[in-house]
């Protein structure tokens, strides 16, 4: 007999993208995230044994051009605050430099959105309003939320929290008609935090929540309702942007290939660093020897056989394939650089999602297209705020999109990393270049990154640094 199923049934969407969440968000966590995932991301090879596996993973250090390149996406359109346009009522104006009730004014706000939804491919936020007390003898009105100090505001979702949704189209639109999002509830218990599982379902107009509880010691877990509540929306008030959208929570995440190549480079840099290992300890050999013959290894000794034909010798690496490692290495990280130029460099004929956008002929980068789709999401969240707030407009918010490669600038890019991966320039001149055309963020400090790469190479042991400084072999 088929369980029935519970509100934590996911949907098909959500089974499809949640691997790749994890995917990313262990590139994105850097060396000891890699690290803790162990053979997920670094398999052990055949007859390796698992001591020397961890020492071989402890060893491993991940270049995180994964993080770089999102921290440099990001960087374009929030280079100047958002700007808040004239239209936008007094109302929702002020509710703008606090607008999570979590501190965080909505320049920091929309750039964590932004960041999440490039980094997975969607991102959601939610606009919330608090529970409202019922008033004796007569309707709630405005005047009494504001005079309790009620006020909307955002809650940014992950997608991974948002773990089922189904929407139906009106009138040419798709309107959402059921959404349901995973939340843990963290308390007290004496000197110990507590963690409770809730699930909340939103259906246009009311909210269900459940808790996840064990009736009995021992006894089964189960899904229990343990509140519900109307709500004044005849929508589910849930704004999702989409970087590049597929379906209705589906999505490819911009990162997802170069994430792949970062994995790669993780799994070559770690080959590299075990093979460099095997060079520098030459091992000792010989032939001739006699099983009653003593063997002493260390400085002032002799070592000698009874054969005449016999030998001791030490055999070293040839070097052959530390060349053919860093050289993959260096292949690895020209594609990671060229990834991230090509979401900077405009191509014609792209059409914006938003009315307000570049005309669809004129050429728009794929991450101008994505800032654009962001505008519009913000926008829509301003209208559900100013929905709480009477207002019959949110007004609109808008962001730098000054910026992109064109065609030739790209060219000119294609050029840099030839030079650069023949040596005909230095490491400095190259980077100097991709700042100015944008290619890094205006805030990268060579002198900084320089630093950062040196403290990398002192625990994997490659010459990566040396490389890129220019030295000679």
């Amino acid at each position: 007999m088929k369980q029935q199923a519970g509100p934590d049934t996911v949907s098909t969407a959500y089974a499809h993208m949640a691997p790749l969440w994890d995917k990313i968000s262990s590139v994105l966590g850097g060396t000891e995230v890699m690290r803790a995932s162990g053979t997920l991301y670094l398999p052990q090879h055949e007859r390796e044994s698992s001591t020397a596996y961890d020492e071989r993973l402890g060893r491993t250090v991940l270049i995180n051009t994964t993080e770089q390149t999102l921290n440099s996406w990001v960087g374009r359109p929030f280079s100047s605050p958002v700007q808040v346009n004239d239209n936008v009522p007094e109302s929702v104006r002020g509710l703008l430099g606090d607008v999570d009730l979590q501190g965080n004014d909505l320049d920091v706000f929309a750039r964590n959105w932004f960041r999440d939804g490039l980094a997975k491919g969607f991102s959601h936020v939610l606009v919330d309003y608090p529970m409202r007390e019922e008033v004796d003898g007569r309707e709630r009105t405005l005047a009494d939320d504001r005079a309790e100090n009620l006020r909307p505001y955002m809650v940014h979702v992950p997608p991974e929290n948002v773990i089922f949704a189904h929407a139906e189209m009106v009138n040419g639109v798709e309107v959402l008609t059921h959404v349901r999002i995973m939340e843990t509830v963290v308390g007290r218990e004496g000197f110990e935090e507590s963690f409770t599982e809730r699930i909340r379902v939103y259906e246009p107009g009311m909210v269900e929540v459940y808790e996840k509880q064990q009736r009995s010691k021992g006894g089964k877990v189960e899904w229990v309702p343990v509140e519900s509540y109307s709500y004044d929306m005849p929508y589910i008030p849930l704004v999702t942007f989409y970087a590049q959208r597929s379906g209705l929570m589906l999505a490819k995440p911009p990162l997802l290939d170069l994430v792949n190549m970062n994995i790669s480079h993780w799994q070559s840099q770690s080959d590299q660093t075990a093979v460099l290992t095997v060079a520098r300890f030459p091992m000792l050999a010989s032939s001739g020897m006699m099983d009653d013959d003593e063997v002493v290894v260390g400085p002032n000794q002799w070592l000698a056989t009874r054969d005449p034909a016999g030998r001791v010798y030490y055999v070293e690496h040839s070097g052959k394939a530390i060349a053919s490692g860093r050289a993959d290495l260096l292949d690895l990280e020209e594609k990671m650089a060229k990834y991230g130029a090509e979401f900077l460099t405009k191509k014609p004929g792209r059409q914006t999602a938003t009315a307000r956008a570049l005309d669809s002929a004129e050429a728009v980068s794929p991450l101008q297209d994505m800032v654009h789709r962001f505008i519009d999401s913000m926008n829509l969240a301003l209208a559900y705020m100013a929905h709480w707030e009477g207002e019959e407009s949110g007004g609109t918010v808008d962001l730098d999109t000054d910026f992109g490669l064109s065609g030739s600038d790209s060219g000119a890019l294609g050029a840099l990393h030839e030079a650069r991966r023949n040596r005909d320039i230095s490491r400095e001149a190259y980077l100097r270049e991709l700042q100015r055309y944008n290619v890094l963020d205006r805030s990268f400090d060579l002198a900084e990154d320089s630093e950062l790469l040196r403290d990398e190479d002192a625990f994997s042991g490659m010459s990566s640094v040396d490389l890129m400084d220019g030295e000679e072999e």
